[in-house]
């Protein structure tokens, strides 16, 4: 699994996108079956990430959302960053309010809260 996570985040690099998509369901796939939850997380921010740079912005979102679940789970506020920035991204392209409660829900949280956590993303913080 880790080996095909390694090879999406090159074809990512090389913008070899529907490769690393590729690559990274493979990962998924194989922690999926060996039931390694808290890898997924990681695999489904590269799943966000490929999604967010093709386009497909519904689909971003569920791979973030899945990651985001998963790592407040396991109680990893770093990497849960990953996530929310990612989220954070989406919300600046698409200005779309439905972002906000799903990720205000899994933070318990309001949307207003994740608002301006978005914004402090935006900005660079």
């Amino acid at each position: 699994a880790t080996v095909y996570h390694q090879l999406g985040m090159v074809s990512e690099a090389l913008r070899e996108y529907e490769q690393a998509r590729s690559h990274y369901q493979q990962s998924l796939d194989i922690q999926i079956e060996y039931k390694d939850r808290y890898s997924q997380a990681s695999t489904y921010v590269g799943l966000g990430v490929i999604a967010e740079k093709t386009q497909e912005f519904a689909q971003a979102q569920a791979h973030f959302q899945r990651a985001l679940s998963i790592y407040v789970e396991y109680g990893d506020d770093y990497n849960s960053d990953f996530a929310v920035r990612g989220f954070a991204r989406l919300y600046k392209v698409t200005q779309d309010e439905s972002l906000l409660s799903p990720v205000a829900e899994i933070l318990d949280s309001t949307p207003d809260d994740v608002r301006e956590i978005f914004a402090k993303f935006s900005d660079g913080e």
